[in-house]
């Protein structure tokens, strides 16, 4: 049995599910909606690039309010700061994917440990995972954040192996993200890549030792 990571943003919850909170907020057209959430999460994860490249390490639940100020300046909204937090508090509430209980369910009962691992910083990601329903079926929440650095960085993949107690090559990383797949497998980790909408692989780093395209198939490759 192995050590299996999962990463929560993308993965296990869907992070476009802040739309419906967006769109509540904000009283702007669908489309605009649509395109706010696209540019939040965009500069979420370029602004984590950036962090971790200029050792300027901040929480992600900063990185993510930086983000969020980005994306509404860039559409010229201006919120007040209770909208503004009410906006950013949706990472709390994200949807999870179909199956995604049940796919976690089925790995803890096969003997795997089941655990995240995220750019999430902890209270942020114990939160999600009660929320949507996820913290019974884990056997951990693990952070970049113990390492003052965001994924793909090896120091958060070998942080993973530290704390589970296993050889880095007996964990495996479950994400959707290609870059994380390949961040991963280029640190020395298996992967599974969850590609539900079949795009290619990324053309640096390490290619995805498996591929599902759902997170039961996950279950059904691994069990």
């Amino acid at each position: 049995m192995a050590g299996l990571c999962f990463d929560m943003y993308g993965t296990l919850c869907d992070t476009s599910s802040v739309r419906t909170r967006l769109g509540e907020a904000l009283d702007v057209p669908e489309r605009l909606v649509a395109a706010v959430d696209e540019t939040w999460r965009r500069k979420q994860l370029q602004y984590s690039y950036q962090s971790a490249q200029m050792d300027d390490y901040e929480p992600f639940w900063e990185i993510t309010g930086h983000a969020l100020d980005y994306a509404l300046a860039a559409y010229d909204l201006d919120p007040t700061p209770d909208t503004r937090e009410r906006i950013r508090s949706a990472y709390d509430r994200l949807d999870p994917f179909p199956g995604a209980v049940e796919a976690l369910t089925r790995l803890g009962e096969a003997g795997h440990d089941v655990v995240v691992l995220s750019n999430g910083n902890p209270a942020m990601l114990e939160r999600l995972a009660e929320n949507a329903g996820l913290a019974p079926h884990l056997d951990g929440v693990l952070s970049a954040d113990a390492v003052r650095t965001f994924k793909p960085d090896p120091a958060v993949y070998e942080h993973a192996a530290e704390t589970l107690d296993r050889p880095l090559d007996d964990c495996r990383l479950i994400s959707s993200n290609a870059w994380d797949v390949a961040g991963a497998g280029n640190a020395g980790m298996a992967t599974t890549w969850v590609n539900r909408t079949r795009d290619p692989p990324e053309s640096i780093g390490a290619t995805p030792g498996r591929i599902a395209d759902t997170l039961p198939a996950v279950a059904d490759d691994l069990c």
